[in-house]
């Protein structure tokens, strides 16, 4: 599985939508549009630890 399609995952399993991913992470939509619909491969660290965190997932979760 990709970064795109753990975060997909793992935000349906939680009932939170993209945008307010996006939003609590204060990541643009079009970014996590991007890299759910793996358009985006390697989303930076950064990225990765803000979308973790509004997911309340580790980092490991998301990457593997």
């Amino acid at each position: 599985m990709t970064v795109g399609d753990n975060i997909k995952r793992i935000a349906e399993e939680k009932g939170l939508t993209m945008y307010r991913i996006a939003k609590q992470g204060e990541i643009s939509n079009s970014y996590i549009s991007e890299i759910v619909s793996n358009k985006r491969k390697n989303p930076s660290i950064t990225i990765i630890k803000k979308i973790a965190s509004v997911l309340n997932v580790t980092i490991d979760e998301l990457v593997s």
